[in-house]
């Protein structure tokens, strides 16, 4: 089974050297990296040409001539890959030893999934490994099926970077081109829904990537393990997301309950908020809604006229 990474630079030299050994350094080793950098102005070409004149087999190295963004570069090294098995790898994070091996064990084990995702551990900026990750907040379980795992992308936010995906052949073949439909949806998001679409998605519960936490990273994460208390701009929040999730399933060929299950679940949350709020603070905050955000009047049109309260 021939092993491909598929690893976007864009201005990354304060860790590429790290991840780039810690890719080589694996217990099952890898038989390409493709690499493509998105217009670098530091030492990321430079690091990446040495690396190349290291291990000339390996190392298959894409200049972009202009700036792709990094869902469209992620796109490009993604099929510029030929392995059976094809690892995302961001610049600046760093895998640990034994995770080509267990992810391909787990392809060989699971000849019904097309994408698979593991665990991960935070990195500090200061090289401590925090208590969190991804999977730990907000209600996620790995014990979730594969519907369970698309209702909850839908409904709350995608667990599931691109750092801790493998994709296999067939899921490029089915799952690309990207179509890309707002900022939200950025490359691994989109492919998990696809994939979970299709049954054909697998969590791997060990860890073995950390991800690492600095002020340059392009897709952050919020650390905190306090219970988020719901506030008048986070119902307003979850309100707004049926907009996506309408178009979401549209796009990408959803069951439409998903759209009326989303609607339930605003409708419960809301007066779950609003009940315990004081009876003259209730309904300032009620007017608030419905004419400073002017949301629930939106809703009311998009759901054939029902009630909201």
């Amino acid at each position: 089974m021939k092993i491909s990474v598929a690893l976007c630079t864009y201005n990354g030299e304060k860790f590429l050297q790290a991840q780039l050994d810690s890719i080589l350094n694996q217990s099952v080793l890898v038989n390409e990296i493709v690499v493509c950098d998105d217009g670098s102005t530091d030492g990321t070409k430079e690091i990446l040409i040495q690396y190349q004149n290291r291990y000339p087999k390996i190392f298959k190295l894409h200049f972009n001539e202009q700036n792709l963004g990094y869902v469209r570069n992620f796109e490009k090294a993604i099929t510029l890959c030929t392995g059976d098995l094809i690892f995302l790898s961001d610049q600046d994070d760093f895998w640990l030893e034994e995770k080509v091996e267990v992810m391909k064990n787990n392809a060989i084990d699971h000849p019904d999934k097309n994408v698979f995702a593991h665990k991960i551990e935070i990195l500090s900026v200061e090289n401590s490994i925090l208590p969190v990750s991804f999977w730990d907040k907000g209600g996620f379980s790995v014990e979730f099926s594969n519907p369970q795992i698309l209702e909850f992308l839908l409904f709350e936010r995608n667990v599931f970077p691109g750092m801790s995906m493998v994709l296999t052949q067939k899921a490029v073949q089915r799952y690309l081109p990207l179509q890309n439909p707002d900022r939200i949806m950025i490359h691994d998001y989109e492919i998990a829904i696809k994939s979970c679409k299709e049954n054909a998605f697998l969590c791997v519960q060990e860890v073995l990537t950390h991800y690492r936490m600095h002020d340059n990273q392009n897709i952050g994460f919020d650390t905190s393990l306090e219970q988020v208390t719901e506030t008048i701009n986070s119902i307003y929040g979850k309100i707004k997301r049926l907009k996506l999730i309408v178009n979401w399933c549209s796009i990408f060929q959803l069951d439409t309950n998903f759209i009326e299950k989303y609607k339930n679940k605003c409708r419960k949350d809301y007066k779950i908020f609003i009940v315990h709020l004081p009876f003259l603070i209730r309904w300032i905050t009620h007017f608030k809604i419905k004419y400073y955000y002017k949301i629930l009047h939106e809703l009311s049109q998009d759901i054939h006229h029902h009630r909201y309260l």
